[in-house]
């Protein structure tokens, strides 16, 4: 009895968690349901612990546990932790940012993925009104999906309330509430950024991602000067399509440029004194003078900037030559 008591007096008074939390760890370490079953007995005693320090009023926020304080509490090392961190995001169960470096030690941002706050019961889908009595199950579904992102809400908005931004309309697109919506633009505010500019600067990564909540919070807290920012893959497709007009340009001009020199045709300037020609599908300039001469003994110069010539005949600088005139 005297050890017992001993050993009562040097820990911390139990503590029950609260009812959603006990239900999400009971799921974790008994049931194989939801996908659960994936899970081996280490993934599942890390997802535990993180369920401990689950935020009640927001599910969806972020958890921040050290590293070294799970390994201690799992009895197991560093590496073991990260490798396990490693498996259950590859899963799809969490979604996990470094965001910070503290004291020379890695401070990383872990979010469960609205899946996994749904299989854990800890997110309940808000019921929705059909707005047609003619509404599949396969569209309820759908709509409640959508509905159980990280920040309750609809995506629909009601009478009065404020309309979303056009430049951040893409979040809805991949699935965010309007109430996630404007949490980003909140947080990416006080972090000095217009929610809009991120979208804009990173849409292709965006559409992309897998967990779009979690990764606009990344791009928030990123360095980047958001007003000029552009990410690579933009910045490439920016540079692709103005190749690609570019070389829709010079077909036009190419075709303008063939097209007045067709039959014959040669075309002059208001000089007079040179003539541009058609030559084996190339374009020539030759000195009005030479032409009298045969043709391998006169001065020929190979045209290559359409653009140019193209402008010249659009703005009648270059017109049919007239010999005799």
């Amino acid at each position: 009895m005297a050890t017992n008591a001993s050993i009562e007096g040097t820990h911390t008074p139990v503590v029950d968690f609260p009812a959603q939390i006990k239900t999400a760890l009971a799921r974790i370490m008994g049931c194989d349901g939801g996908g659960l079953h994936e899970l081996n007995y280490r993934e599942r005693s890390l997802l535990a612990r993180l369920v401990r320090n689950v935020s009640i009023q927001d599910p969806a926020d972020s958890i921040r546990v050290a590293v070294i304080t799970l390994a201690a509490a799992l009895q197991t090392c560093n590496k073991t932790i990260q490798r396990t961190f490693k498996s259950l995001r590859e899963k799809g169960w969490i979604d996990r940012n470094q965001v910070k470096k503290r004291s020379g030690m890695q401070i990383a941002d872990t979010w469960l993925t609205s899946s996994t706050l749904k299989v854990l019961g800890l997110v309940v889908p808000t019921p929705l009104r059909s707005t047609s009595d003619n509404m599949s199950d396969a569209s309820r579904i759908s709509t409640i999906s959508k509905d159980s992102q990280h920040v309750a809400g609809s995506s629909v908005p009601e009478a009065g309330s404020p309309a979303l931004p056009e430049d951040v309309q893409l979040l809805g697109k991949m699935g965010l509430t309007r109430g996630a919506i404007f949490k980003l633009m909140g947080e990416a505010r006080r972090a000095g950024h217009r929610l809009g500019d991120i979208v804009r600067g990173a849409a292709p990564l965006i559409e992309k991602a897998r967990h779009v909540f979690a990764y606009m919070r990344k791009l928030i807290t990123s360095k980047h000067d958001w007003k000029t920012y552009s990410c690579a893959v933009l910045r490439e497709q920016l540079q692709e399509a103005e190749i690609v007009v570019e070389r829709e340009n010079r077909s036009i001009d190419e075709s303008l440029v063939h097209g007045n020199l067709a039959g014959d045709t040669m075309l002059t300037n208001a000089a007079g004194n040179t003539v541009w020609m058609l030559r084996y599908d190339a374009v020539y300039a030759c000195k009005v003078e030479d032409l009298h001469l045969p043709e391998s003994k006169r001065r020929y110069a190979r045209v290559v900037d359409f653009g140019k010539m193209a402008d010249a005949i659009r703005s009648g600088k270059l017109f049919a030559y007239l010999p005799g005139n």
